[in-house]
């Protein structure tokens, strides 16, 4: 049987809050089943998937941009992203968090 901490999900420290940033090079989206959407158009090629999903909650980043890493599963990461005193919850490729 485990143990609550065992269960539990990771919880961060105040001193790991925004100290990641996002790359430039992905493109993150608002809700983990569009990003899942975008790696399926991205592997087929499907250029026109891409372009309605780039209008339709997915977003082209620049770099830089401060994210607290909120959970991370099979390379996905969802994360909370700061511009300024507003936040937004996105899910991305680990690999876009440095």
């Amino acid at each position: 049987e485990k143990t609550p901490e065992q269960i539990a999900p990771k919880r961060l420290s105040l001193s790991q809050i925004g100290k990641k940033l996002l790359r430039a090079a992905m493109v993150p989206c608002v809700t983990e089943e569009l990003f899942d959407q975008l790696i399926d158009a991205a592997v087929k090629d499907d250029e026109r998937a891409i372009n309605y999903l780039l209008n339709n909650g997915c977003i082209m980043t620049k770099a830089g941009i401060p994210v607290s890493v909120l959970d991370t599963s099979w390379g996905t990461a969802k994360v909370r992203a700061y511009v300024d005193d507003q936040a937004v919850v996105l899910w991305t490729n680990t690999e876009n968090i440095q």
